[in-house]
C-alpha cells in the first residue's frame, strides 16, 4: 500500500493503535459481519493491526500495485464526512450522514425544506407528528444504475430529519431496506474475497558494508537484444502485417508508462490470442536501448486483433519497431516514431495523445494503473491503420488530467443546501472538431467544421483528476477517401486549450 501523510492518514493508522479496543470509528460501517466478528476477538495492537492490512488488502481493485483506490476513497469521505457533518460533539463520519456517505457515495442531488414537507408518507403518525416540529428535513436522492443495485430501485431518497431543531440529522425509517443496502454496498467493495492475509511487504534492503567483491548494480540490467533469431531478423525487415500504436502516460500516483501495441488485420493469420510480443526501441542515432519478448494475450477487435505490452522508456526520440509472433512464426512486423517525455508531471494540467479507434468498451474485470489503453476501466483499442469502413464507428478519445473544475450547476428552482450532500466538481471543457481531406472518387477537396461545443468529461474511476473526452464520428457521412481530423479541447475554467490532429482513412 502507498504510504501516507496527513490528518487523515494518522486518523487511520490510529485505528491501530492502543485505544483499538474502543472501536473501529467510521470504519465500523464497512465491515462485513464475518469481519465485525472476527474484530471483536481483536486483542492486541499488532492482531488490529493485521485485521486493518487485511480490510484494505480485500477491498483493493488493483491488487499488487502501489496504489489502493479503494482506501483513498474512503480517506476522503471521510474527510469531507468530519468537515461537512460534524453534529455537536459527534465527528461528521460518526453521524447518520456521515454513515450514508461512507457506504453509498455522493448523491445525484440533494435537497433541504425547513419543515416537515418532504417527509415520507409512509411514515407513521408519531414520526410525522414529530418531524412536524423539526427544524428542517435533509434530501438525499441517488438515481440510476448504481441506486438501483444498491436500494432496489433507480429513484431512491434518503431523508434525514433534524427532529429537535438541534441541527442533529436523523435518517427517516422509509421503504428503503437500509440493511440489505448496507450489505450489498459491502460486499461490492470486497474485489479480493478470497485474500487471507495482507501482501508482504517488501524486506527491506541490506545495510551497506565496506567491502565489496564487484560492483552490485542498482536495479536489473537493461536488456537490448533480442534472444530469438527468428525475432532479430524481423526487426530487421521491412514492416508487413500489421500497425503500430504507442502512447504515454501518467498514473494518479506519478508513475509514466508507455504502451506500445500492434493492430494486426484478420488476413495475417492469427488463429487465437496466445501469442508473443517483441520488439526493440532505438535511439535517434540508430542504438538499441530495449528489448523484449513478451507471451500476452492478443485482444480480438471487430475481426481483427490488437496486442499490447506496457514499457517505460527514458526521455528522447526513438523509433520502436514491434513484432507479432503464434507458435514461433512471426505474422506482423510494424514500426513506429516515438518522442519520449520519460517523466510527466502526475499535478500538472495536460491531455494524453488523441486515440481513434472503432471499438470501446468496458473491462470485465479491474485493471491495474498501468495496463495498456485502458482508462478507469474503459478499453480504447487503438485503431492503428487509421482505416475504417463505412459502416464503421471512428471514435475519437482523450484523457485529459488535472483541468479547472467548478461546481455544477443545481437545477433550477432549486437552492444549494448548506450542510447536505457535497457539491460535485466538474471541469468545463469544449471542443471544436475540423475534418479536411479529398474525396478519391473525384479528387474534389472536403472541408468540415463545427463551432465549439459543450462536451462532458467524464471522471475516470480511480483515478483522481484524470478525466475521458470522446465522442464518435459517423464514417458513412464521408466518401471514400483520405482525411485530417484536428481536435482542439478548450478548458473554459482555466482557460487553455490543446490542439490534437490525426489522420484516417474512409474505405467502402
Amino acid at each position: 500500500m502507498k504510504f501516507r501523510l496527513g490528518l487523515t492518514a494518522v486518523l487511520l493508522v490510529c485505528l491501530a493503535s492502543t485505544v483499538f479496543a474502543a472501536d473501529l470509528g467510521p470504519l465500523q460501517f464497512l465491515l462485513s459481519k464475518e469481519e465485525a466478528a472476527a474484530w471483536k476477538n481483536v486483542k492486541t495492537d499488532a492482531e488490529a493491526q493485521a485485521f486493518l492490512d487485511l480490510f484494505w488488502a480485500r477491498r483493493d481493485p488493483t491488487a499488487g500495485t502501489p496504489q489502493n483506490e479503494y482506501r483513498d476513497l474512503i480517506e476522503q469521505r471521510i474527510k469531507y464526512a468530519d468537515e461537512q457533518f460534524a453534529e455537536g460533539k459527534t465527528r461528521g463520519a460518526l453521524t447518520d450522514r456521515g454513515k450514508v456517505f461512507l457506504l453509498y457515495g455522493k448523491p445525484s442531488r440533494a435537497t433541504r425544506t425547513t419543515d416537515a414537507s418532504g417527509i415520507s408518507s409512509d411514515a407513521d403518525a408519531r414520526e410525522r407528528a414529530e418531524a412536524s416540529q423539526s427544524g428542517a428535513v435533509i434530501e438525499w436522492h441517488y438515481e440510476g444504475d448504481d441506486a438501483k443495485a444498491l436500494f432496489g430501485s433507480t429513484r431512491s431518497t434518503v431523508r434525514f430529519v433534524d427532529r429537535l431543531s438541534n441541527q442533529q440529522f436523523k435518517v427517516e425509517r422509509s421503504r428503503i431496506d437500509f440493511n440489505k443496502a448496507q450489505e450489498t454496498a459491502i460486499a461490492k467493495a470486497i474485489t479480493q474475497p478470497n485474500a487471507t492475509a495482507a501482501p508482504a511487504a517488501a524486506a527491506p534492503a541490506p545495510a551497506p558494508v565496506s567491502i565489496q567483491t564487484g560492483p552490485v548494480p542498482a536495479t536489473a540490467p537493461i536488456v537490448t537484444e533480442l534472444t530469438t533469431e527468428a525475432f532479430k531478423t524481423a526487426v530487421s525487415d521491412k514492416d508487413r502485417g500489421g500497425h503500430a500504436a504507442w502512447g504515454e502516460f501518467v498514473t494518479s500516483f506519478g508513475q509514466t508508462f508507455v504502451p506500445v501495441g500492434v493492430y494486426v488485420p484478420k488476413s495475417a493469420g492469427l488463429t487465437g490470442p496466445d501469442v508473443t510480443l517483441f520488439g526493440v526501441i532505438r535511439d535517434a542515432e540508430g542504438k538499441n536501448i530495449l528489448a523484449f519478448e513478451e507471451e500476452v494475450k492478443a485482444t480480438e477487435t471487430r475481426g481483427d486483433w490488437f496486442v499490447d505490452h506496457t514499457l517505460t522508456l527514458p526521455a528522447g526520440k526513438h523509433r520502436g519497431t514491434l513484432g507479432v509472433a503464434q507458435n514461433g512464426k512471426v505474422v506482423a512486423v510494424a514500426s513506429t516514431e516515438m518522442e519520449v517525455a520519460g517523466a510527466l508531471d502526475k499535478d500538472a494540467a495536460a491531455i494524453s495523445p488523441l486515440i481513434l479507434s472503432n471499438n470501446v468498451f468496458p473491462l470485465a474485470a479491474p485493471q491495474k494503473p498501468t495496463d495498456p489503453f485502458a482508462f478507469g476501466g474503459l478499453r480504447v483499442i487503438p485503431k492503428a491503420d487509421r482505416t475504417f469502413r463505412a459502416a464503421d464507428e471512428l471514435w475519437y478519445f482523450v484523457e485529459l488530467r488535472n483541468p479547472g473544475v467548478a461546481e455544477a450547476a443545481l437545477p433550477e428552482g432549486q437552492v444549494p443546501v448548506s450542510g447536505g450532500a457535497p457539491a460535485t466538481q466538474m471541469p468545463k471543457v469544449q471542443v471544436k472538431l475540423d475534418v479536411v481531406g479529398k474525396d478519391a472518387a473525384t479528387g474534389k477537396e472536403v472541408k468540415r467544421s463545427a463551432p465549439p461545443f459543450e462536451t462532458d468529461a467524464i471522471e475516470l474511476k480511480g483515478v483522481p483528476g484524470h478525466f475521458a473526452i470522446g465522442n464518435a464520428l459517423p464514417p458513412n457521412t464521408f466518401k471514400p477517401g483520405e482525411y485530417t481530423l484536428t481536435i482542439k479541447i478548450i478548458d473554459t475554467i482555466k482557460k487553455t486549450s490543446y490542439t490534437l490532429t490525426d489522420k484516417f482513412k474512409v474505405v467502402e
